[in-house]
Order: C-alpha cells, then structure tokens, then sequence
C-alpha cells in the first residue's frame, strides 16, 4: 500500500459514494485507476465493506447507551449468551471486554422506558451498568 492507496482510503472515509473520477482528480489518477486500486484494496481485505450512515433521531431514537454486563457466576455457554445478546434488536454492537465487566453494549433505544424495558431482559444474564451517551 502507498501514499496514494492512503489518499484514496482517507477520501472514501469521509464519503465512501465518492465518484472515482473525484477522487482521481484531487490525487491526479484516472478514474479506472482509482477503481483498479479500490478493487485491489478490497481483493486484499484492506477495505471490508461499505456503511451507511443514518440520522437515528429521524427514525425515532432518542437514547443511545454503552451498556457493560457483569454475567452471572456460573452462567454457562458464553457464545450462546453473546449471540443471544447480539439478536436483540435495539443491540449496534456487543463486544467481550477485559476487567471486571464482561460484555459492552451499545444499544439505541426509543426513549427511557425503552431503555429500561432492554435492562430488564439483558438481567437475566447479569449485572449491567448503564452509561447514556449525551453526544456524539
């Protein structure tokens, strides 16, 4: 990977849309150019794929929270209770953690009571801690 490989990754961060033909003429390429080196990136495993980027406030969500989870003592089946965790809807993201706390969650939510309806469920597994995130 070189410096223009750079370029086009930093320039595809920012709008992954981006036309190649832009991107070739503010790094001074060709448009297949561009294109023959996105695809070599992917091919490599360099880029993975592509996301959207949504306004969450627009389809109702008002609450967003990093959630840890202390499991119970002798919970058995860590992947079962991870993959359960990961097929709730209102989970983006659950990850196995290091320290005191198990999992982190990040979790987007309609309102409060939403929020605590989610806590409610994941307390089957254990202990949360709930941080609401104020901004972004």
């Amino acid at each position: 990977m070189d410096m223009l490989d750079k370029k086009i990754l930093e320039m595809l961060k920012i709008n992954a849309r981006e036309s190649f033909a832009n991107i070739g003429k503010e790094i001074g390429l060709s448009a297949p150019a561009i294109g023959k080196r996105v695809r070599q990136m992917e091919d490599e495993g360099i880029i993975e794929g592509y996301a959207l980027k949504v306004n969450h406030e627009k389809l109702g969500i008002e609450t967003k929270a990093y959630i840890t989870l202390v499991m119970h003592q002798g919970l058995t089946g860590t992947s079962g209770v991870l993959d359960n965790i990961r097929a709730m809807e209102e989970v983006q993201s659950c990850d196995r953690i290091t320290g005191d706390d198990c999992l982190c969650v990040l979790g987007y939510f309609r309102n409060n009571r939403h929020l605590i309806a989610f806590l409610e469920k994941l307390s089957q597994y254990g202990a949360t801690k709930t941080s609401i995130i104020l901004e972004v």
